[in-house]
């Protein structure tokens, strides 16, 4: 059966990519068609603006602006027709065109006093300002992640508004606990693709590009109608810059120290860190490319805690000029880690128990995606996005040597289609097969995923608009039960003016169990755990009524009232009839409700601006009555900046988490953390410096027994040629 079922993806697949090859030769004629042209420049200054997004609202045509500001795109038929525009740092501008008087365009724009998020693609699946998504979006900037001197992408997400982190797992409103990277209930995509593990279905933020991101949106709530499984508390799309038109190499080197406190020291040596990176991006005739290459290597915090890792990242775009054109990325990495899971004793934190020393795991990950536009014409497009993720773990420890490999071969077939100006229809499967082979998983699996998914966004009016989708899921691993969901949604938008939007959605998202949590049979730190191949997939039910209001212009407030329900929530549980044995179980019902708010403040324009972000989580485990485990009722951010990013001020406190699972006798407090940043520029080259747990705090990091980073210094150096 499983190889029947393999047989029709692969054919599948095979027939997605003849269909793309035969829709290509219909790009050219999608493409001689009138055009209107124009320049986008700065109001204040005159400089023309390069990597402008131009678009046509109600339509798929969409490009970026040339070096010297200008445009081209397609003119629809029909009439007039509304051409937005949107540049980092500065307002977007609505302009309704008459193609019977249009000439060639001037286009002003005015700086913002700060970003705020102006368009996304990954709510609808399609470019929309971020005001008209009918579900809460918060995006940052490549420019904010550059400013916040980051290593990988998780030391910036937590000042995300919505998003928490949980001994460096990802949790969006709540939605998420602490599962030890065994079944992430976010879903991340990198360009549109899914990026999580093959077996553990997890994020490994190390293998995650930084220096070429333009911005990375965050879709908050069940999101599976357009994304399906793991899209449970929401959805993450890192998207990428195009390869620059002139040749540009980006140089980063850094240099950390860790300061141990005296009496938790557990060495004589000095603990660092250190990397560097290499980026090249250029034009070759009509292709785009960029090389990215990193190396980086730890010594941790703490006792077994050492890191190394190399990246490389290809991407090439071709034509390079097109407004839609075919993009295709391979990223591979290489990490060496060692682990940590428990500390010693409450008096030695940073240590472990002696037999665990030595313990290490190694992963390879190779991920190629391609993201094919055969057809874009004013009223259609087709999109499909083949994958491959394959991927390696071998354990090294005291306890076991397990190890696994996996490959998935999907794709995502998307047709988009504006029959007027009043609706936007998107239809669209997904097809993809895993194969896993390991020594602890009983049996090795294989996995198959099918989807078909369709939504209508309707105009109702100008300030008026709504979204009603709906998206079958069948999910089938060999030797277990199959799955079938069925995930609807439903969401209205009111811009009640220039300056106020209202939001209201309902929807059902879904996780299907990841391979280790349903055939797992394996004795990890001391922990006998079984496989459970009639472990079911969870899902929940989701309510949101949300608000955006610009103030003024120095000032912008978004705030999000949520209600979820879970139903079947996959947790580590004894197995029936066995003494110190667990399996994952479908044993929880609960409820998670709550607020997300975030404020931007220019106190005093490019001089002092606020940012702070607030969550509240009220939850419930049905079962007990209880808090959900893991979760803080108050969790606050905030940044001040002054002059432009030369210096800034990182604050982040959650309150006490009431609930855990191992040690529930253990003493637990609140977290609170400050953050120094340092940055100028010397000839041309950016140099940054940067303090962490300033304070010295310390804390346990949600997970019992495990302590959280300790006071950290370290200097980044970015030429640029």
């Amino acid at each position: 059966m499983a190889a029947a079922v393999a047989g029709g993806v692969r054919r599948c697949l095979a027939a997605g990519a003849a269909l793309a090859l035969l829709l290509a030769s219909d790009r050219l004629a999608a493409q001689a068609q009138d055009e209107v042209r124009g320049r986008v420049l700065d109001a204040e200054t005159g400089a023309p603006l390069a990597g402008a997004t131009v678009l046509i609202r109600d339509t798929p045509l969409r490009t970026t602006t040339w070096r010297d500001g200008g445009f081209a795109i397609p003119s629809p038929s029909g009439g007039a027709y509304t051409l937005i525009v949107v540049a980092d740092g500065f307002h977007a501008s609505e302009r309704r065109i008459d193609p019977d008087t249009a000439g060639e365009l001037s286009i002003l724009l005015e700086r913002r006093m700060f970003d705020v998020p102006e368009l996304t693609v990954t709510a609808s699946r399609s470019a929309a300002r971020s005001g008209e998504a009918p579900v809460s979006v918060a995006v940052m900037s490549g420019d904010e992640l550059g400013n916040r001197d980051i290593v990988t992408l998780d030391e910036a997400l937590p000042f995300a508004q919505g998003v928490i982190f949980n001994s460096g797992q990802m949790d969006i409103r709540g939605a998420t606990g602490l599962a030890r990277g065994v079944g992430s209930r976010v879903l991340m995509l990198l360009d549109g693709h899914r990026m999580l593990s093959g077996v553990g279905a997890s994020i490994d933020f190390s293998g995650l590009p930084v220096l070429d991101v333009d911005q990375i949106e965050i879709v908050k709530g069940p999101h599976s109608t357009l994304w399906g499984t793991n899209a449970l508390g929401g959805v993450v799309n890192v998207i990428t810059k195009r390869p620059s038109a002139e040749p540009e190499t980006i140089v980063r080197g850094y240099v950390g120290l860790f300061d141990t406190p005296a009496q938790h020291s557990f060495t004589d040596e000095r603990l660092s860190r250190e990397g560097i990176v290499l980026q090249h991006s250029r034009r070759l005739g009509d292709v785009g490319a960029t090389v990215h290459v990193a190396r980086e290597e730890s010594d941790g915090f703490r006792q077994n805690g050492a890191l190394a890792r190399w990246r490389v990242r290809l991407k090439t775009v071709f034509p390079a000029e097109s407004s839609h054109p075919w993009e295709i990325f391979v990223n591979w990495k290489r990490k060496d880690e060692e682990e940590f899971f428990t500390w010693l004793s409450q008096e030695r934190p940073l240590e472990v128990d002696p037999a665990e020393l030595g313990d290490w795991i190694r992963t390879d990950d190779l991920v190629l995606g391609v993201t094919a536009n055969p057809i874009v014409t004013p009223t259609q497009r087709v999109q499909v996005r083949p994958h491959v993720y394959h991927a390696r773990s071998q354990n090294h420890f005291h306890d076991n040597e397990d190890s696994h490999r996996s490959t998935r071969i999907g794709t995502d077939v998307q047709w988009s289609l504006f029959p007027n100006r009043s609706h936007a229809l998107t239809i669209g499967a997904e097809g993809a097969f895993t194969g896993v082979t390991s020594n602890f998983l009983e049996p090795p699996p294989d996995v198959t995923d099918l989807a078909l998914f369709a939504q209508d966004e309707i105009t109702f009016s100008d300030r008026v608009r709504g979204s009603l989708g709906l998206r079958l899921d069948y999910h089938s691993a060999s030797a277990a039960m199959a799955d079938r969901f069925v995930n609807p949604k439903l969401g209205i938008v009111f811009e009640a003016s220039d300056r106020l939007s209202l939001r209201g959605s309902l929807s059902r998202g879904y996780r299907a169990p990841s391979v280790s949590e349903q055939f797992t049979s394996t004795t990890q730190f001391g922990f006998r755990v079984i496989p459970n191949l009639k472990l079911r997939g969870e899902y929940a039910w989701a309510r949101e009524v949300a608000a955006t209001v610009n103030l003024s212009d120095r000032v912008w407030f978004d705030a999000g009232l949520f209600w979820s329900d879970y139903t079947d929530l996959i947790e580590p549980a004894p197995a029936p009839n066995n003494v110190f044995v667990f399996q994952f179980r479908n044993v929880a019902e609960a409820m998670v409700r709550g607020l997300d708010a975030g404020l931007r403040i220019s106190v005093i324009p490019h001089r002092l601006d606020l940012s702070s972000s607030y969550t509240f989580l009220d939850t419930e485990d049905h079962r007990t009555g209880r808090p959900l485990p893991y979760r803080s009722r108050h969790n606050f951010t905030a940044t001040a900046t002054g002059w432009s990013g030369a210096v800034a001020i990182d604050f982040r406190h959650r309150s006490r988490v009431e609930q855990v699972l191992a040690f529930p006798l253990d003493e637990r407090n609140a977290i609170t953390l400050v953050d120094v940043r340092l940055g100028t520029r010397i000839l041309g080259t950016r140099v940054q410096a940067k303090i962490e747990n300033l304070f010295q705090t310390t804390y346990v990091d949600v997970q019992e027994r495990s302590p959280g980073p300790t006071r950290s210094f370290r200097l980044t150096v970015t030429p640029r040629f």
